[in-house]
């Protein structure tokens, strides 16, 4: 499974291209998603799911929490 290194660069990437957030957001859970169908354990496929399964609602509320912490 790819690092968050790597996520990091794509969605660095996206955003430069002139993307929003939003749609940098979903283009990395994509991603990820398609990384987890490449599991071959059911248990392992269930886990990597259920890490990508926070709407970008959630994720911004985190991420204004993190902002607001700093």
């Amino acid at each position: 499974m790819p690092s968050r290194a790597f996520f990091c660069v794509i969605f660095l990437s996206l955003c430069a291209a002139g993307c929003s957030t939003k749609m940098a957001y979903f283009s990395a859970q994509e991603m990820q998603r398609a990384q987890c169908d490449k599991q071959t354990d059911l248990q392992e496929l269930q886990r990597c799911r259920a890490l990508i399964k926070q709407s970008y609602e959630d994720y911004q509320r985190q991420r204004e929490e993190v902002k607001k912490a700093e």
